[in-house]
């Protein structure tokens, strides 16, 4: 539940910075990373009722977009993971509801690190055709995607 008024308020900021500058603001920049383990995907699964999503999260000022994917990987599901490939950039205008982002994915191997969730939901394993349907965001975009091997920039 936390996390759902995080993002509310979050939404509402951003939506008053956004007027306040007469949308003369850059969107939010995200950052996530598809793993890949025995044809399952880790995934969250997010704790505010939204559904499945794919590790990552939003770049802080001090850090690199590569930076960000490690360290939301970490935070999320307990992993440390090695970026192995590029998915996609994704902008649609509305492709998070509670704000304006672009987001960057990526595909990334674990390389040590012990698996727990965290405040944004547990993590999972799931194979792709029992989520579709079911995730949060374009977060199904950038897996069909990643499993077709089809890099997107829109």
């Amino acid at each position: 539940m936390i996390e759902k008024v995080k993002g509310i308020l979050a939404g509402l900021a951003f939506r008053l910075i956004a007027l306040l500058t007469l949308g003369q603001i850059s969107p939010i920049l995200s950052a996530c990373v598809i793993i890949e383990r025995d044809g399952k995907i880790l995934l969250i699964d997010r704790s505010d009722g939204l559904g499945y999503t794919i590790p990552g999260g939003i770049v802080h000022y001090s850090e690199t977009v590569e930076q960000c994917v490690l360290r939301e990987a970490r935070e999320e599901t307990g992993y440390d993971v090695l970026l192995t490939g590029f998915v996609g950039v994704y902008s649609s205008l509305k492709r998070d509801p509670r704000f304006r982002a672009v987001a960057l994915a990526y595909q990334g191997q674990i390389v040590g690190g012990t698996e727990h969730g965290s405040g944004e939901g547990s993590t999972c394993w799931q194979a792709p055709g029992d989520v579709f349907g079911h995730m949060a965001f374009d977060c199904e975009s950038m897996l069909k995607d990643y499993l077709s091997e089809h890099q997107r920039f829109s």
